[in-house]
């Protein structure tokens, strides 16, 4: 036992060390080329930016793929939002969606195995030896059943649990010293937030249930869909489904290939967060392209489906959020940021001395970028730089506290909703599709569901 702290304690040292010295080489790198920026020519300082870009995603996908864990799950966010970052790190971090290596089959039979109490082939007539999708808790295997089923398997990595908190562990300390060093901000509500959802993401059996929970929510619908799960065969570690032969969503290629209107897949998939936020108050909080796809139609008459995999990551919104979105969105909708400023404060913000002042100059700041954006599905990066100017300083100003956990995830959903929008060029007015769910009311449909 001795020696297994040992080692623990060895490996967290060095993964803390790993994170530290990739992101403070990049950051240097930043600050020398802002100072090159004032002696070299544009065109020049251009050239010498798509350099380190390049490099510095490649740093970082070299350390996401030998760490695994919370940091492999960051890059898999940072890597879907090119309405954000430079096109060199969507290029690289991309590759890490479903892409991630695999461990070997040997690995994975012996977690089935244990998961299951019996060998493989008890419960499987195939199991393919490869995977067909690789993340960061897990990997996916097309299997069959006796029956005949075609499913998919998704099967914990050996030893991720312990990894992930580890990783929780490097982050709590590296935030205290970031507060120690900036008063002005304490991120450890982060790191709490991280240690509430990380140990759901890794129970499959909720993971399960979840997809039940939403799918109940959806089923009156004919553009969505949401494999079925296999319960005798899932476990905490092992989740079995039907196997879904789809095109991956950001794939534009492969969508008009297949006769597939990107508008109309977008507008179902903003819809399908619309009822489940709005309308259930619970839902999919992992949007990136690794899980989304789209079934084309097959017959005359026939719309295509949009199907969701990966529920390890959902969330239940507070009762009183709803109330408190419809009353911020109506403010936004009226541009009243005082009104605005009053909402973000019900829906639990919170600022140095309760100031509501802050919240109302960030609501104009709000506001602003909310009329330039009308009509469009993702973020123009012009209007990102200059909310990145602008919002930095009035935070700084009266820094925001505490922002809801809630909040945080939501905002995460829409940011990837937005990449997915400008990755498929399509560009919809999502307030107007976003305001007949506020009242409950399916625009499609005509369906009225109660908050469940």
């Amino acid at each position: 036992m001795a020696n297994q702290r040992v080692r623990t304690l060895g490996e967290r040292a060095y993964r803390a060390g790993r994170i530290a010295s990739t992101f403070g080489r990049i950051y240097l790198g930043i600050k020398l080329n802002q100072v090159l920026a004032r002696r070299l020519g544009k065109r020049e300082m251009e050239r010498r930016w798509q350099r380190f870009n390049r490099r510095s995603a490649e740093s970082v996908f070299r350390t996401a793929i030998e760490l695994r864990g919370l940091i492999l799950k960051a890059c898999q966010f940072i890597g879907s939002r090119p309405d954000v970052l430079p096109a060199e790190y969507i290029d690289v971090l991309s590759q890490l969606q479903d892409r991630v290596p695999p461990v070997s089959h040997a690995e994975i039979r012996k977690v089935v195995e244990e998961e299951l109490g019996a060998p493989l082939e008890n419960a499987f007539s195939y199991f393919s030896e490869e995977s067909i999708a690789s993340a960061s808790l897990a990997q996916v295997h097309e299997a069959r059943l006796h029956d005949g089923s075609r499913v998919a398997v998704k099967v914990q990595y050996p030893e991720i649990a312990e990894l992930v908190r580890s990783d929780l562990s490097n982050l709590e300390a590296l935030f205290r010293a970031v507060g120690f060093v900036e008063r002005d901000f304490d991120l450890m509500p982060l790191v709490e937030e991280l240690g509430q959802h990380l140990p759901r993401e890794l129970d499959f059996f909720n993971e399960g249930m979840n997809a039940e929970r939403v799918s109940k929510f959806i089923e009156h619908r004919d553009d969505l869909l949401i494999p079925r799960v296999h319960w005798p065969l899932t476990t905490t570690r092992v989740l079995v489904t039907d196997f879904i032969d789809g095109i991956k969503i950001n794939d534009a290629a492969g969508l008009e290939a297949a006769g597939v209107d990107k508008e109309s897949v977008m507008r179902s998939l903003l819809e399908a967060y619309c009822e489940q936020i709005l309308v259930h108050g619970f839902f999919h909080a992992d949007p990136h392209p690794g899980n989304l796809m789209v079934l084309p139609s097959e017959g005359m008459g026939e719309r295509h489906r949009v199907v969701f995999v990966d529920f390890g990551l959902a969330k239940q919104l507070p009762a009183t959020f709803r109330q408190g979105g419809v009353r911020f969105a109506a403010a936004l909708l009226g541009g009243d940021p005082e009104a605005m400023g009053n909402a973000l404060v019900d829906l639990g913000f919170e600022t140095r001395g309760n100031s509501r002042v802050a919240l109302h100059e960030i609501s104009k700041s709000l506001l602003d970028v909310a009329k330039r954006l009308r009509g469009q599905t993702y973020v123009d990066p012009e209007i990102i730089r200059e909310a990145g100017d602008d919002l930095p300083r009035l935070i700084r100003q009266n820094p925001l506290l505490r922002v809801p956990g809630h909040v945080v995830l939501l905002g995460r959903v829409f940011g990837l909703l937005s990449g997915l929008g400008r990755s498929l060029g399509v560009k919809l007015d999502m307030l107007e599709t976003i305001l007949p769910f506020a009242s409950g009311r399916s625009p499609d449909t005509g369906f009225r569901a109660e908050r469940r």
